[in-house]
Order: C-alpha cells, then structure tokens, then sequence
C-alpha cells in the first residue's frame, strides 16, 4: 500500500479537503496581512487530537508500519499549506503592504510608490506616462480622496506642482511634490516625479505635475520663453518688434506661431483677439512669448504698440 492510500485510510484526505475550501478568492489581498499569518501559525501549531492519531495508529499497523510515519504526514500537510499561501502572494497584482483596516502605511503598483514617512505620505512616480488612475488606485486604497493627473510640461515646469485643489478639506491637510532628490533632473537615475500628502488628509484632494512631454506634444504647463532652461533662454522679448523676436527664434531652429491678443481697456490683462487668421506683420510687438511644444515658441502680439504690457501688468 502506498503513502496515499495511507493518508486516505486514516482520514487525512478529509482534512486536505477541508483545508481546499480556503479559496483564491477568500485569500485575496490577505497574502500578507494578519489573517494569512494567523492561519498558517495555527495549522503550524494544532496537536493532533485523540482521533486523529487513533486512525493513523490503526493504518499504520495494518501496513505493518510504527505510528511515528504520522509526523510526516502532517508535515506534508503543513507544507501544502505553507506553498498554499505564498502561490497566493505570487499571483497579486497592487500590493498593500500590512493590510489591516485602518492601519495601511504604504502601497505599489506599476505606476506608482506610496509610503507613510513620519507626518506625510510620499508618493513615487514609477511612470509618467501611465494613467492617471493608476495614481488615484494607489492613494485611495491607503484611505485617501487623492486625485492626480501628470500633464506636459515645458522643460522647467517639470517636476512641479501646476496647479492643484481642495475640497471639504482642513487647515492641516497639505499636498506637495517634485523632483526628488531635490535639484535632480527627471534624466538622471535615481531622480523621480513624487507627490506628498499630509497624514490624516480630509475631504478631497487634486493636484497636476508637470512631466515631460511626448514627441509633438503640446506643453499644457509652461514658463516664459526666455527662462534659464527654456527655448528662448536668456532673451527677453517684451515689447520687441516681431521681426526682432521671430529673427532671434529661427536663429535657434525655433519655429514661430502667433497669438493675437487684445488688451483689456485698463490695460491689465487680455482677452484673444476675434480674428486670430490676420497677417502679423513685422513691425507689429510681441508681449509674452511663450513654449508651445518642443521646437517651437507662441508669441503673443498687438499691432499697435501699448504703454503697459498686458501680460505682466508692467
């Protein structure tokens, strides 16, 4: 008689049959968290109890075999369960690391990084370019109402903070972010796209960070042109004419677009101009210019010239 007509004899099958009913399902997300600790700790140390050793004294005399053989059945079954557990662990997806409700100190996918550190969760951006979903999934299953959204950026707003929101939140509830290290470039290893949030957040939370931006993009975030950095570094282009302006791009390989604008009557601020298809001439004036996409600089013009710049107030 084989091993397995042994433990089929002295009731061990039942007891794999029942332990069977712990299913992929029931275990999911709990892989690592207390309950899958707990259940392994007590199939590790349950004693055999009166019956159960009767059965495999019984089976083992019928084989002519001493009763000791038992030991390495249930070794076996502790092994099954043991493997059980960790196949489980294998096969998730997101992990959350410590999952016992309440108390979820971090959390990873494929685009992001979560950890509480001291008063703040810091959120590593794995993948710029992933869906802004991906982000949320990550915070929201750490109990947090975060949304974030990775738009393109001109080269000097990457890594930065563009805009974000609060809704029925605290004064104590903070978002953040950036390049970490800090002063590091997104093209140098070991620098990463993070966002931070306050522990204990309330309400709801949105912010957008600038990433880099996709061949032929256009940048939704931008600083002037003429920032260190930036296409026109270095050059300022307020009040210039735009055959002076349009003269200094194309000698940087820029290609040049317009805008026109009108200014408002007090001189502060600018609405778009109602034709936007006329013909800019040279001797018109450029008061902003701006980084479209990657090769290519926006000015923002009038055809008369005005005594305060509408853009900047000054």
């Amino acid at each position: 008689m084989n091993e397995l007509s042994e433990l089929a004899e002295a009731g061990e099958l039942a007891r794999i049959s029942e332990l069977a009913r712990v299913t992929d399902e029931r275990l999911a997300g709990q892989a690592s968290g207390a309950g899958a600790r707990a259940l392994l700790a007590a199939i590790v140390e349950e004693k055999p109890g009166p019956a159960t050793a009767t059965a495999t004294a019984t089976a083992a005399a019928a084989a002519g075999r001493r009763a000791p053989r038992s030991r390495r059945a249930r070794r076996l079954l502790v092994g099954l369960a043991a493997t059980a557990a960790l196949a489980a662990a294998a096969v998730m997806g997101p992990v959350l690391l410590e999952r016992i409700p309440g108390t979820a100190t971090s959390y990873a996918n494929t685009a992001i990084d979560i950890e509480l550190r001291g008063d703040e969760y810091i959120a590593r951006i794995k993948d710029p370019f992933a869906d802004h979903a991906l982000y949320a999934e990550g915070f929201q299953a750490l109990g947090l109402n975060i949304g974030v959204d990775l738009i393109p950026a001109s080269p000097t707003r990457v890594g930065e903070i563009v805009r974000y929101g609060f809704a029925g939140t605290t004064r104590a509830d903070r978002l953040g972010g950036g390049l970490k290290p800090e002063g590091c470039t997104l093209d140098q290893e070991g620098c990463f796209l993070t966002a931070t949030v306050s522990k204990g957040f309330k309400g709801r939370g949105v912010f957008y960070l600038g990433r880099p931006a996709k061949p032929g993009e256009k940048y939704q975030a931008f600083a002037e042109a003429g920032r260190k950095g930036e296409m026109l570094e270095g050059y300022d282009a307020d009040g210039r004419t735009v055959g002076k302006v349009a003269a200094e791009a194309r000698r940087r390989g820029l290609r040049v677009v317009f805008r026109i604008i009108e200014p408002n009557p007090d001189g502060n601020g600018f609405g778009m101009g109602r034709d936007q298809s006329a013909k800019v001439g040279d001797h018109w004036y450029v008061w902003a210019a701006e980084p479209e996409q990657a090769g290519t600089v926006r000015l923002l013009v009038t055809e008369k010239h005005l005594r305060k710049n509408p853009v900047t107030g000054e």
